[in-house]
């Protein structure tokens, strides 16, 4: 990493960072936790996280999308500094209304970036990517601010989708 990037990873970590032990949805706990929340609300970590995810996009991209909850902001901030447009993902079909899954601009045919706040084991950026792929979307890379090193690269590869993260967490030898 250089010296900018640990910078960065640092302020990250003073705004977003919180000592757990934090329960996962698959039962397990985490000793730290990303809070992705705090990040997202703080305006000027978020300008500065979106530039450096906006680095890391392919240049082929031509839409950006982002999963409910976290993802929004990260998508937004994003599309905000680039001007590409942005797609979001509800965890089910709206029931009234417009009834969609899938909301923001077209995706059909188009290449589309994933982002995430955080990547463990990618099993949620894969089904966010599969849910891209029915909607019509040639989704080949997801992006994420923080990659726990714990399963996410591997299993991602594994379905077509690279991933990139703009850190990786330092406690990860678990």
């Amino acid at each position: 990493m250089t010296p900018s990037t640990v910078l960065f990873a640092e302020k990250i970590a003073a705004v977003a960072y919180r000592l757990g032990p934090y329960r996962l949805p698959d039962g397990g706990t985490l000793e730290t936790y990303f809070d992705p929340y705090r990040l997202a609300g703080d305006p000027q970590l978020l300008t500065e996280t979106a530039a450096a995810l906006a680095d890391l996009l392919p240049a082929d991209t031509e839409v950006l999308a982002g999963p409910a909850l976290a993802g929004i902001p990260l998508v937004t901030a994003v599309s905000l500094h680039t001007g590409l447009p942005a797609a979001f993902l509800r965890p089910a079909p709206k029931e009234h209304g417009t009834w969609q899954q899938i909301e923001g601009t077209g995706l059909e045919g188009r290449r589309t970036v994933l982002l995430d706040d955080t990547a463990r084991s990618g099993v949620s950026l894969l089904r966010s990517a599969r849910l891209l792929r029915i909607g019509g979307a040639r989704v080949g890379t997801a992006l994420c601010v923080l990659d726990r090193d714990t399963g996410a690269t591997a299993l991602l590869a594994s379905h077509h989708l690279l991933l990139r993260s703009l850190v990786r967490d330092p406690d990860s030898a678990r």
